[in-house]
């Protein structure tokens, strides 16, 4: 089941993102090693109603942040697919127990129909193949890269899938 995150959730979510952190670390990526995201940020996302979590018989195993927009997105090294309106999914993450049980498949398809939406936009770093296989298995298209505000090693792939 997917729902709205709470403060309530904080511990289980931050849990869930060091793993990552530590996966991406482990694989040699600077993305998120800077203390990003942290819980403050976390915290801003829940309040903001942006974040959702994944939970597995009442367990939180996953979890993303869902944006209208990213002004990062207007300065693309490439083109997007068209200039619709658009989602924009940040700070998904998956525990280490669910990774590659298709979870962000998932997630995805759950942002399409939750706001009844066709496109949605995402950036990942060039060293993380696990999420670049994710996206292109669900037919998301590399369309540039983006440089993000939040990372010293700011350049991202940027893709976008309409449905």
């Amino acid at each position: 089941m997917i729902r709205l995150g709470t403060l309530k959730d904080t511990k289980n979510i931050m849990k869930i993102i060091k793993e990552a952190q530590s996966r991406m670390k482990s694989a040699g990526m600077t993305q998120w090693q800077n203390n990003y995201p942290n819980e403050t940020i976390i915290k801003q996302d829940i309040m903001d109603g942006a974040l959702f979590v994944y939970e597995v018989n009442n367990q939180i195993v996953g979890t993303m942040s869902v944006f209208s927009f990213d002004f990062v997105y207007d300065h693309i090294e490439g083109s997007w697919l068209n200039n619709n309106p658009y989602k924009v999914i940040h700070r998904i993450a998956i525990s280490n127990a669910y990774v590659g049980k298709k979870l962000t498949h998932q997630m995805i398809n759950f942002v399409f129909d939750y706001f009844n939406i066709r496109d949605i936009r995402i950036d990942t770093h060039q060293k993380n193949t696990a999420m670049i296989k994710s996206l292109e298995s669900q037919g998301f298209i590399l369309c540039g890269t983006v440089h993000v505000t939040t990372d010293t090693d700011s350049l991202r792939l940027a893709y976008h899938k309409i449905i």
